[in-house]
């Protein structure tokens, strides 16, 4: 019996799937952005936009925001930081505390990467046309419902 088989023969696997689809999107935005100018790692996309949003911001507030690990926050700043996309200076209230905010560089990338996101609003409302199901409103319900009744829960209902 094959392993392959089995993973996508099984639901239980489906998770398995949503990460695999994850992957290759991020393999496949790359070869797109480089196209189309954006030097940032697709990864901190999200991040980018958030700056956009919100202009100034410490990695606390990038972590409760993006519902993302600290660590996984200061990576993704450390990345940006790297690209001069974004430039940290001490906040004037609190010396201890570092905030971030896009560079001239990082406004011209979040231009760039806005247009990207216009394209790609495109791209997947055909894709939903095409499949018959709105994804975003699929995996926004997915999530909720996970976050009402965790997995451990589903898992071990009944006992």
């Amino acid at each position: 019996m094959n392993l392959k088989n089995i993973e996508t023969d099984r639901r239980g696997f489906t998770p398995k799937l949503a990460l695999d689809f994850s992957s290759l999107i991020e393999k496949q935005a790359k070869p797109v952005y480089e196209r189309m100018g954006l030097m940032i790692p697709v990864i901190t996309s999200s991040t980018v936009v958030f700056f956009i949003e919100h202009k100034t911001a410490s990695l606390l507030d990038i972590a409760r925001y993006l519902d993302i690990p600290h660590q996984l926050a200061s990576q993704r700043v450390k990345a940006l930081l790297k690209r001069n996309v974004i430039c940290a200076y001490k906040d004037t209230s609190d010396k201890r505390k570092t905030n971030y905010q896009l560079t001239e560089f990082g406004i011209e990338q979040g231009n760039i990467l806005m247009d990207y996101l216009d394209k790609a609003d495109f791209v997947f409302e055909e894709l939903n046309n095409e499949l018959g199901l709105d994804l975003k409103s699929l995996l926004t319900l997915l999530n909720k419902s996970f976050e009402i009744t965790t997995l451990e829960q589903r898992v071990f209902r009944g006992e």
